[in-house]
């Protein structure tokens, strides 16, 4: 599996749903909002135009949400 965390490198919450995902062999790429429009807009077009917070969680292409929808996803796992 591929989880993409759109986040900022302040996020505590982004560092630690990363690691969630990362101690669940799920392979895990940043994309820092705060960097460029582009990654925003790319947030925003995965999770949707009034997506404000971070994280925002894709896996393997599917959007899943911030922090507690993604622990509730691995522990169906």
């Amino acid at each position: 599996m591929k989880a993409i965390v759109y986040g900022t490198s302040k996020c505590s919450w982004c560092d630690k749903v990363a690691n969630m995902l990362g101690d669940n062999e799920i392979e895990v790429e940043k994309i820092d909002v705060s960097e460029s429009k582009e990654n925003l807009k790319s947030m925003k077009d995965a999770a949707g135009k009034n997506a404000t917070t971070v994280p925002q969680v894709v896996i393997d292409g599917k959007f899943v949400g911030g922090y507690t929808e993604v622990e509730r996803f691995i522990n169906r796992l």
